[in-house]
């Protein structure tokens, strides 16, 4: 629809340019028309074809996360920070929780809402419109299973200090300079670097609203 280009079936393509058994973005935007041919069309084919401008229309209506090629990379990354990559593997990782997809929403959706909410600091009733979502309440419901889903599977295997190991701080993210400089080149010692500069601000907030 975008290039005018009629593909008919039996037609080839390279696997490399086909995700989900449709084209990718990136091979449809190199289309280009090479003849102008007539065709006739049944009547099955264009209530198929209308079926399909139907189904396309409607995922064109709100942020369809569900299907892959709806979004392109750059978008995934303004929306949501991550890449299509990225994205992926966060709802790998959270799919193996208690979550599951409703009828409201799909995890891949619902991942989206938590990830644009943090990225873009948008409003509950924003993101109800722009997810279409039945009102606020269910936008919050979304928040509380994804944060829940990644404190359970995400968090403990890539935050905080028991999902990894001293020998792996030291062998993987600790350099030659930082070993020259802090512990006289000693090949077997953790630096750990802690930055305390707003400890006393947030101290004294607390302790200025406790007086009030």
């Amino acid at each position: 629809m975008k290039k005018n280009i009629f593909i008919p079936e039996g037609a080839r393509c390279c696997p490399f340019h086909i995700v989900d058994d449709k084209l990718t973005m990136e091979a449809i935007d190199r289309l280009a028309p090479s003849s102008i041919q007539y065709r006739k069309f049944s009547s099955t084919d264009l209530q198929l074809m209308i079926s399909k401008w139907q189904i396309l229309f409607e995922q064109q209506k709100h942020f369809n996360f569900d299907n892959s090629q709806s979004l392109s990379d750059d978008e995934y990354k303004i929306f949501t920070s991550l890449t299509k990559v990225q994205f992926d593997d966060l709802v790998w990782y959270i799919s193996k929780s208690n979550i599951r997809n409703s009828s409201n929403r799909s995890i891949r959706t619902a991942l989206a809402i938590f990830l644009c909410k943090l990225q873009l600091g948008l409003s509950n009733t924003l993101l109800t419109v722009l997810f279409q979502l039945p009102n606020k309440r269910t936008v919050s419901s979304v928040l509380e299973s994804i944060r829940t889903a990644l404190m359970i599977e995400f968090v403990p295997s890539n935050l905080g200090f028991n999902h990894i190991t001293r020998h792996e701080i030291i062998r993987q993210h600790t350099s030659t300079i930082a070993q020259q400089l802090m512990c006289a080149d000693e090949p077997d010692t953790a630096i750990v670097v802690i930055d305390g500069t707003y400890i006393y601000i947030q101290v004294s907030r607390i302790f200025s609203l406790c007086l009030n």
